[in-house]
């Protein structure tokens, strides 16, 4: 008896200690070499400009989109910069802008489908300000001319954004968000300073540019801030 009990004793502690010493997985969505999506083939954007019409595909015009509507004051730090939790370690600046990824993208596909999948989406029906996308375009190609004349190693904080910008959209490559088995439009807003002092609201209300980044740094990975502010949705590859 006194063995039965130090076996059954055994078999109570053994996955007691495994969940104290493994840390939770906190990587709820994950786009594995399996996942691949055909929307950068499906369509382009025209977005009439100051000085002509330019031509986009998707994971081009979404990494403009997250560019543009980043609030002027946010800093990007060229440098991993992982935080470590009692739940994961993770780079917050990456989970912020991986979930405006998705947010910029699923309007972006949101308007190509209303507009019953052209093979030329019009600008205009998402309903995004233009913000000079194609001086961001020439910028980049100036700025790496320069780095590359002139061995510069260091870069100023527009290329370092555009750089942690790039990393995410190809990191979600594809992803929109869903209800309900299809694409949903997602609304964003820029919160004021003060209203960083109280903890807003979620579920459908929109996506805060300014609480997100905060939350991010609290903890929160992409696709939890997607389901904060969004509330019950699923973030799938674009087949």
């Amino acid at each position: 008896m006194k063995r039965l009990a130090r076996i059954i004793a055994f078999l109570v502690c053994v996955p007691l200690i495994g969940s104290i010493l493994i840390k939770p997985d906190k990587r709820i969505w994950e786009q594995t070499e399996d996942d691949t999506s055909v929307l950068n083939e499906s369509f382009q954007i025209s977005v009439q400009e100051d000085i002509g019409t330019f031509y986009y595909t998707p994971e081009t015009l979404t990494g403009l989109l997250v560019y543009r509507v980043i609030p002027e004051d946010t800093v990007f730090s060229i440098s991993e910069d992982y935080i470590v939790s009692t739940d994961a370690v993770w780079d917050p600046e990456q989970e912020y802008l991986k979930a405006l990824a998705i947010v910029c993208r699923s309007c972006m596909v949101y308007a190509w489908e209303s507009e019953m999948c052209p093979e030329v989406l019009d600008y205009d029906n998402m309903q995004f300000a233009a913000f000079d996308l194609y001086r961001i375009v020439q910028t980049d190609a100036l700025n790496r001319k320069v780095f590359s004349d002139s061995n510069v190693l260091s870069m100023d904080n527009r290329s370092i954004k555009r750089n942690e910008i790039k990393k995410a959209v190809d990191a979600t490559q594809g992803a929109v968000i869903t209800r309900d088995g299809k694409v949903i439009t997602a609304p964003f807003f820029t919160t004021t300073p003060s209203g960083l002092l109280v903890n807003e609201a979620g579920n459908g209300v929109g996506f805060s540019l300014n609480y997100a980044y905060e939350l991010a740094v609290e903890g929160m990975n992409f696709y939890e801030l997607l389901k904060y502010f969004y509330g019950d949705i699923r973030v799938i590859i674009y087949e």
